[in-house]
């Protein structure tokens, strides 16, 4: 028998633990032995010059019963005794399908940083106030809403809620309206959890226009109730 095909072998498998005769014949000796990372292996030596690879193959399969017989180097299953054989004399093998180790679970990915609140929104136009009113419409508790929602978890220095309107009216109607929208849309920050230490609600009537009262658009843009928050000292 070659050393270099015994060599090999070893090196196939890795580091061999412990050695037992599991079978004997004429031609052939099956070690079962205990590789260094615990798998249960057997090891089938071949003797003779012409039937060394059947009795090698015979040997393995009759150690295995009814489970396959693999090689622990290349994973394939040994070939029949009947088949162009070409396997080397000393032939490692385990009996049963090879152990496949389980994939490493995925990392978690890593948190996130949550969005920073907006520290001003606005509810401008007609669709957040009924017509000369001061009450509050769906899509304005909507966005108020989540404004809420999203400083839930903070305690402001101050919340300043200011009015507009445009410049249609007297300027004694465009205060008091501008002053009834700012106030309303505090009471509902404050009674629907937004914390602060202080909160402020101020009408300004038509003055500080963001856009022209000469159309539609800008007049609409005008008629504004602007919520600003701060966390600075």
């Amino acid at each position: 028998m070659s050393n270099k095909l015994v060599v090999a072998s070893l090196l196939s498998i890795g580091l061999i633990a412990g050695c037992t005769t599991t079978a004997q014949g004429p031609t052939f000796n099956v070690y079962q032995i205990q590789t260094a990372n615990g798998t249960k292996a057997y090891r089938a030596e071949c003797h003779g010059l012409v039937e060394n690879v059947s009795a090698c193959v015979a040997a393995a399969q009759k150690v295995c019963g009814d489970q396959p017989a693999y090689k622990l180097d290349t994973m394939e299953r040994l070939r029949a005794p009947n088949e162009e054989a070409n396997d080397p004399r000393i032939v490692t093998f385990q009996c049963g399908a090879p152990q496949v180790a389980a994939p490493a679970p995925a990392p978690e990915p890593a948190p996130q940083p949550a969005p920073e609140m907006p520290r001003q929104i606005n509810l401008s136009g007609d669709a957040n106030f009924a017509t000369d009113s001061a009450s509050l419409t769906p899509k304005a508790t909507a966005t108020l809403d989540q404004f809420i929602e999203a400083g839930q978890n903070v305690t402001f220095r101050s919340v300043t809620v200011a009015g507009y309107t445009d410049s249609t009216g007297s300027a004694s109607h465009n205060q008091q309206l501008s002053e009834r929208r700012a106030q309303s849309v505090l009471s509902y920050l404050k009674s629907h959890g937004l914390r602060s230490q202080s909160y402020a609600a101020q009408g300004f009537g038509a003055s500080n226009p963001v856009a022209s009262n000469a159309t539609t658009a800008g007049r609409a843009q005008n008629r504004r109730v602007e919520v600003r928050v701060s966390t600075q000292q």
